[in-house]
């Protein structure tokens, strides 16, 4: 919540006003700062929308692939805040309705003020034993938590006003995860169905279940998914090829002072 909500909507504005480029992560967002424009008309063309991306020379799949020995158990993996909106509660619901368990487990990295209540529910669901609520780590750490991944998942509800541009996904796409997500707001965009991951009807535990069943049968399919997920995070999602796309939308001036600098 902001403490003093029309007086950051009047810093947003004014900055909105003064940039040489407004850069939004996603069309929502891309329309909340043109309402709130002083002149519109003026600094319409000035406002764009490049997603988010990722520093896939950090964030990499193992050295090694996935390949899991026979008999270990699935990980199945979720990186953000314990929010309402990341939808965790429905992950773990889905993971209680696996037709056979197998020994799967789920890696929720991230804190927030729902933890406890995740801890609670899990408990209720009697799968305490396959859930591990790691908590906040920092940041250096994130390679290695996806490295011990075997599929990750974004569980978002049905948002009305979704307006991310979910760095998760970059960076499960980035490690060589296949990608189980819901199909709301930018996500299927972001996600190939089938190409480079699994989309779902959000706010449905027993597809969500279905789909994580799925993957977890087919080894094959998992490693082409993460393949491919790779290739696509390398090649359109690269933080060197996002900021190619922001400095372009600079005026020819500017950016062409940007041109011979190396953007870090």
């Amino acid at each position: 919540v902001l403490v003093d909500r029309d007086r950051a909507e009047e810093v947003v504005a004014r900055a909105a006003a003064h940039a040489a480029s407004v850069v939004c992560v996603s069309g929502p967002v891309e329309a909340w700062v043109r309402d709130r424009l002083p002149d519109p008309g003026s600094t319409a063309t000035r406002v764009h929308v490049v997603p988010n991306g990722v520093d896939t020379t950090t964030v990499r799949p193992p050295v090694g692939g996935r390949d899991r020995p026979a008999g270990q158990p699935l990980t199945i993996g979720f990186v953000g805040t314990l929010k309402p909106w990341h939808g965790v509660a429905t992950l773990l619901d889905a993971v209680a309705r696996l037709d056979r368990p197998d020994g799967t487990q789920v890696r929720v990295v991230g804190d927030g003020p729902q933890a406890d209540a995740l801890a609670r529910l899990a408990s209720e669901l009697g799968i305490s034993d396959r859930v591990d609520l790691v908590g906040a780590v920092d940041p250096s750490r994130m390679p290695a938590e996806l490295a011990r991944m075997d599929l990750a998942v974004a569980p978002y509800p049905d948002l009305p006003d979704f307006y991310f541009s979910p760095l998760k996904i970059y960076e499960y796409l980035a490690a060589g995860l296949p990608v189980l997500a819901s199909r709301v707001g930018p996500v299927p965009q972001l996600l190939d169905h089938g190409a480079t991951g699994v989309l779902v009807r959000p706010d449905d535990p027993a597809g969500l279940a279905d789909a994580l069943a799925a993957l977890r049968d087919d080894p094959a399919r998992r490693q082409a998914l993460g393949r491919r997920a790779r290739q696509v995070a390398r090649e359109r999602h690269d933080w060197s090829t996002v900021l190619d796309t922001i400095v372009a939308t600079l005026p020819r001036s500017v950016g062409d002072a940007l041109g011979g600098r190396q953007v870090a």
